[in-house]
């Protein structure tokens, strides 16, 4: 007896503890939580265009931010905090508009009253522990908070909108031509997982406008109401639209899904099924037998598959013809490049889509290795994890990655866990949906069946993944981790809707991130700042657009774009000398202009400038990307074979921008004498350092212009120092830009390019440029060096704040008693013929 009463006891503590936490988890409750009312009392988010682009990069990008304000609020989080936080901050599936319902001070006419919403209820409640009660809500701007909601909630839109015509036949159209290929060809050819690009959607895109600040604003043809002029029945959209996904080059994936696998795999908990539906509502006053709870269920599958396939269980199976299960639901976006509408190819059997699916088996592949790749790298950060995860080699070279998870399904999924799992979780499941049918418990177990064998099958025969690249096929570009300060010069007579893509697209390619490249986006015509410079390339999304893109003037002043540059990266080579800096990053200035020509004034002024700017700022390259007769920039060019691109309005983005990212990546690293700021002077020696980063597999090329070792001088050394016992190939040049060992690549050191490979392990590699320039009279004339370093082993985690992926190698690259030189000798030949050209061109005027 007083064994029973203990337990008695023991089940109301623990009954109390956990009704106590639903009762904390706002987001779990059946309407809208106050922390997400901003993303729905006004009429701006709800048109998709308003949002950031729905990709990988974007959601990455948005957690960096996370990660990196959780510091300045005093706590250190580690990657079960933020994962945890975001669900419980920003995900709620389900929500969906009331038909018929005008929003009016005081009602917001929408609701979580879509299936999704009690699976997620049970998880955010009893399975997922947690709270976001420590989140840096202001490290996000109000877009980016949304846009995060947005991404990481599950819900369908099913209504009418009126383009069902255009986009629902497009989507037949491809549905047939879908075939496994690699990511490239993904890329090169528009697919985006599932279809084809929707390239004959018809819909522009209009870009942001500001946020308004009144509530329930109407905002005229951005409305999402009348923006497809909605037809108000209660019809079902032969194509409806889904949310909550993001798209990755190996498919579109349902980003809540993935987080709440990983926020599972780090608090892995198992929970008996009878504590459960203890638990569970009692709506319909049934009990289960012993023998029918007797399971336990894994919060981790819960999270992930077995969520999803018991809704089909549930939702589906009990009224479909035979009990039959169908999974699987193809879609393709608007726009592979800024992704924000992704309409699906059916109407019905929409309880496990191909992007729920496919979030759903990535989910549970990271749940279930999360923990023993946390003890290969305890710092490991969520952000870390998805980059990683998403890219061709895989986390921790595992061999585990997105593009592998058909090969993972039946080691990750086998059958037996999955339908007993399955089976277990639409017990519960049951408890607390409002089905149209009423299930005996004895069904329930055979539809959970049912439901995960169609899975078993549908995956390997139907779901269609991109396919892993080779690495015989890959190309210098693949094994180089940009690193760059990206100037881009836009003329914005270019129509932003339909430019934006081809320059996006560049950026994507570019490593945009903390600790990595930076971009700043300015007009062409006089130089004013459209985007400051930035790490993220979120930034540029919210502040480029339709409406600040027309309050810039249009056309392209080169003497303005060249003034402004020199400025620019003048005011950068000075705040290097104050950080004692080597800079790491390459330096470009990419020029975008439409059709206008250059006049004689200004071309003579400008070959001039950049004769100067050679001069003091060496490592600067200009490249041109325009409409038109791209030669007519020949002459403001290096190398006018390599730096000059033609950009023709209706061609595929990936083609046409995709050489323009190659070319931008391949630019060497800088490496410079910090002591000489812009003015080429300094009074002291010594030596300087910085900290460089490889991954394995690729390799980081340098330049070291000969203007920081021209003339006499004594123990000039650039060094290479090992950090934690790694090892490391370094190749040098004084002629071939990439020199290299062992290359995977197409583009393989030929056996003719004279360069030196060195393996250094636990020590420093050392060259000598005391004399490096010895029988040359210019600077022009002498040769600068070129070098690569590429890690071989290493057996130690990163845990630099800088560390992109925590499998990353450091190592230390200094620069001892360089010289400052710029040309001084034909310096004032340059001033003089500056300031002719100047005085030619306002005669022309």
């Amino acid at each position: 007896m007083m064994l029973k009463n203990f337990m008695a006891a023991v089940l109301c503590l623990v009954l109390t503890l956990l009704m106590g936490v639903v009762q904390a988890q706002e987001n779990a409750m059946l309407q809208i939580p106050p922390s997400l009312v901003e993303c729905y009392n006004t009429s701006y988010f709800m048109n998709r265009d308003n949002r950031l682009p729905a990709n990988m990069d974007t959601l990455i990008s948005l957690i960096e931010k996370v990660e990196n304000s959780y510091p300045t609020s005093g706590v250190q989080a580690d990657i079960r905090t933020v994962a945890v936080s975001l669900l419980h901050r920003f995900r709620q599936d389900g929500i969906k508009k009331a038909p018929g319902v005008t929003a009016v001070d005081g009602v917001i006419p929408y609701s979580p009253t879509g299936f999704q919403f009690p699976k997620f209820r049970i998880l955010l409640s009893r399975l997922i522990p947690g709270n976001a009660n420590s989140f840096p809500n202001n490290s996000l701007t109000s877009v980016e908070r949304c846009s995060l909601h947005f991404m990481l909630s599950s819900t369908f839109d099913t209504r009418v909108r009126g383009d069902e015509n255009s986009v629902c036949n497009q989507l037949s159209q491809y549905r047939a031509h879908r075939l496994p290929r690699s990511a490239k060809a993904d890329d090169e050819n528009n697919f985006i997982g599932d279809v084809e690009l929707l390239s004959g959607d018809t819909r522009p895109k209009r870009g942001r406008s500001a946020i308004p600040d009144s509530k329930y604003v109407q905002l005229g043809e951005m409305d999402y109401e009348s923006d497809w002029a909605y037809s108000g029945s209660e019809g079902t959209s032969q194509c409806p639209i889904e949310d909550g996904l993001v798209r990755t080059p190996w498919g579109t994936v349902s980003a809540g899904t993935v987080i709440a696998g990983i926020a599972a795999g780090v608090q892995q908990q198992t929970v008996q099924l009878n504590t459960l539906l203890a638990l569970a509502s009692q709506r319909r006053g049934r009990g289960r037998s012993q023998s029918q709870t007797s399971n336990s269920i894994d919060n981790r599958w819960a999270a992930t598959l077995a969520g999803d396939l018991a809704e089909v269980t549930l939702v589906q199976v009990p009224v479909s013809t035979n009990n039959a299960a169908s999974v699987g639901a193809t879609g393709g976006w608007n726009d592979t490049v800024l992704p924000h509408w992704y309409f699906l190819s059916q109407r019905t059997n929409l309880e496990a889509t191909d992007a729920e699916i496919r979030g759903g088996l990535d989910g549970l592949i990271l749940a279930k290795n999360v923990a023993n790749w946390r003890t290969q790298a305890s710092s490991l950060k969520l952000s870390q994890l998805l980059r990683m995860y998403y890219s061709t080699n895989g986390v921790l070279s595992s061999g585990v990655n997105a593009c592998s998870r058909q090969s993972q399904f039946p080691n990750v999924a086998p059958s037996t866990e999955m339908t007993e799992q399955t089976s277990a979780f639409a017990q519960v499941l049951d408890r607390e949906m409002q089905l149209r049918v009423t299930l005996q418990p004895l069904a329930i177990t055979q539809f959970a069946s049912t439901a995960a064998l169609s899975l078993v099958t549908y995956v390997p025969q139907s779901l269609n993944d991109v396919s892993c690249t080779a690495t015989s096929s890959l190309d210098l570009t693949d094994v180089i981790t940009p690193m760059t300060n990206l100037y881009i010069f836009l003329d914005t007579s270019w129509q932003y809707s339909s430019i934006v893509d081809y320059v996006f697209y560049i950026m994507q390619q570019l490593n945009i991130h903390p600790y990595a490249s930076t971009v700043t986006l300015l007009s062409a015509q006089d130089g004013l700042v459209i985007v400051n410079t930035t790490h993220y390339i979120t930034d540029v999304s919210q502040q480029w657009n339709v409406t600040t893109q027309a309050t810039y003037a249009q056309g392209l002043n080169l003497p303005n774009v060249l003034r402004t540059i020199q400025n620019i990266t003048q005011n950068l080579m000075n705040a290097e000398q104050t950080n004692s800096s080597l800079s790491g990053h390459s330096l470009v200035a990419l020029i975008i202009p439409n059709q206008q020509t250059i006049n004689d004034g200004d071309s003579s002024y400008a070959t001039s400038e950049i004769q100067y700017i050679q001069e003091q700022i060496p490592d600067l390259r200009f490249i041109y990307y325009g409409g038109g007769s791209i030669q007519r920039f020949a002459s403001f060019v290096r190398d006018p074979t390599q730096d000059l691109f033609s950009l023709t309005l209706g061609s595929t983005v990936a083609s046409s921008a995709g050489p323009v990212a190659k070319r931008i990546a391949k630019i060497p690293r800088r490496i410079i004498n910090p002591r000489c700021g812009s003015t080429w002077i300094t009074s002291s020696w010594g030596t300087d350092q910085t900290a460089q980063y490889v991954g394995p597999g690729m390799v980081n090329f340098y330049r070291v212009s000969a203007n920081y070792f021209f003339g006499t001088g004594s123990n000039r050394l650039l060094t290479i120092q090992t950090q934690n016992g790694g090892s490391y190939t370094i190749c040098t040049s004084r002629s071939y830009q990439w020199p290299q060992q062992n290359s995977t690549t197409s583009s393989t050191t030929p056996n003719t390019i004279d360069q030196s490979c060195t393996q250094i392990s636990g020590n420093s590699f050392s060259y000598d440029l005391s004399s490096a320039c010895n029988g040359y009279y210019t600077i022009t004339q002498c040769p600068d060096l070129f070098l690569s370093v590429q890690a071989t082993t290493n057996t130690t985690s990163c845990t630099q704040e800088a560390c992109q992926t925590p499998d990353q190698w450091r190592y230390i690259v200094a620069m001892t008693n360089m010289g400052c030189y710029s040309s001084v000798s034909g310096l004032a030949g340059s001033l003089l013929t500056i300031i002719i050209a100047l005085i030619l061109q306002k005669l022309l005027k």
